[in-house]
C-alpha cells in the first residue's frame, strides 16, 4: 500500500467474546465507515492456498497469527477494497476488530492507519465471556472456537499478550465501555462517543 495515505481508524479492542464483531458489523453499515475484522478475513482465506495453510497452523490451536502474515493479509485486503472503490482515501474511516493484537504490531501498523479512537470493550465476568464464545462457535460454525482448550488458550493469550497493546496508544484515545450489557446499550455508548469526536 502507498504510504502517502493513512486511513483514519477506530479500533474495537477487547478480549474474545467482548462483542467486537457485533459492534463492528453495525458500525460498518454507516456510509463513511468500513468495518474490517481480521478474524473474519482469516476465516475467509481459502485453506487450500499458501496464506490459508499458514493461518490454519495457528488458528486451529488458538494461537495468534504472526504479525508479518497478518500485515500482509491486511495490506492485500486494503488494496482489493481500494481497487473495487469500496474504500476511498479522504472519504472512509476504518473500523478495525482484532487488529492490532500486539504492541509491536501497533507500532508497525502506523504506516497504514491513523488511530482516532479506541473503544475498549471490557468484560470482567470470565464465565460470561466464555459462554459467549461457545454460543458464537455454534451459531457461526466457527470450528476454531469449538474446542474448550482453544477457547481457554485464546483468553489466556489475550491477557498475557494482546492486552498490552493498549500501552502503545495515548490514554486519551482509549474509551472504556462496559461490554457486559445488552448489545444496544454498548452501541449507544459507542455512538454517543463517536458523535462527540466527529470532525466537522
Amino acid at each position: 500500500m502507498d504510504e502517502r495515505h493513512r486511513y483514519p481508524s477506530i479500533i474495537l479492542f477487547g478480549m474474545p467474546g467482548s462483542g467486537k464483531g457485533t459492534q463492528g458489523a453495525v458500525l460498518g453499515q454507516l456510509p463513511d465507515l468500513v468495518h474490517l475484522s481480521m478474524g473474519d478475513l482469516f476465516r475467509k482465506v481459502p485453506r487450500t492456498g499458501q496464506f490459508g495453510r499458514e493461518i490454519e497452523r495457528y488458528t486451529s490451536r488458538g494461537l495468534m497469527v504472526p504479525d508479518d502474515l497478518t500485515e500482509r493479509i491486511f495490506e492485500r485486503h486494503l488494496n482489493i477494497l481500494e481497487m473495487q472503490e469500496l474504500l476511498l482515501p479522504e472519504q472512509h474511516t476504518l473500523v478495525l476488530g482484532g487488529l492490532p493484537r500486539s504492541y509491536d504490531q501497533a507500532r508497525r501498523l502506523d504506516s497504514f492507519i491513523d488511530v482516532i479512537q479506541i473503544f475498549h470493550l471490557k468484560i470482567d465476568n470470565m464465565n460470561r465471556a466464555m459462554e459467549r464464545l461457545r454460543a458464537r462457535a455454534l451459531r457461526e460454525n466457527r470450528l476454531d472456537d469449538m474446542s474448550e482448550e482453544v477457547i481457554q488458550r485464546k483468553v489466556r493469550t489475550y491477557h498475557e499478550e494482546t492486552a498490552k497493546t493498549l500501552d502503545y496508544y495515548p490514554r486519551e484515545l482509549i474509551f472504556d465501555v462496559d461490554a457486559d450489557r445488552r448489545m444496544i446499550d454498548v452501541l449507544c455508548d459507542i455512538a454517543n462517543r463517536l458523535a462527540a469526536i466527529k470532525r466537522p
